[in-house]
């Protein structure tokens, strides 16, 4: 059983892997992150930010490992949107802040979770 349920597992993460590809392939920017050096322990994770205030993001879906640390998802959001990087900003999942050098995991971030995007303004 435990077998089956590691071979499930490791199907599931090539799928997502494929899926990813998929999707990147259809964008024009090919910037976006690669899960290809997906390891036995990592798991996929999608997360959707949503910003607070001026510079509405509405939604921007993205893929990560749960080892990746926030601040790698933060580089790719500010590539993908400029306009923040103008301004101090800060991150809430399920309204707790979240730590920019620590990973997804640690930051108990989970698959399908909204980060808020917060601005500070001065």
């Amino acid at each position: 059983m435990k077998e089956m349920n590691k071979q499930f597992e490791n199907n599931i993460a090539r799928k997502n892997i494929e899926i990813y590809k998929i999707l990147s392939d259809k964008n024009k920017n090919k910037d976006y992150y690669d899960l290809s050096s997906l390891g036995p322990n990592d798991k996929v994770i999608a997360v959707n930010f949503v910003s607070m205030g001026n510079n509405n993001i509405g939604h921007y879906y993205s893929i990560f490992k749960n080892q990746d640390l926030f601040v790698r998802l933060e580089e790719i959001l500010y590539n993908d949107f400029p306009q923040f990087k103008e301004h101090e900003t800060y991150f809430e999942v399920k309204g707790k802040r979240i730590k920019r050098f620590k990973t997804l995991e640690q930051n108990l971030i989970k698959n399908n979770d909204i980060i808020s995007i917060f601005i500070i303004e001065e």
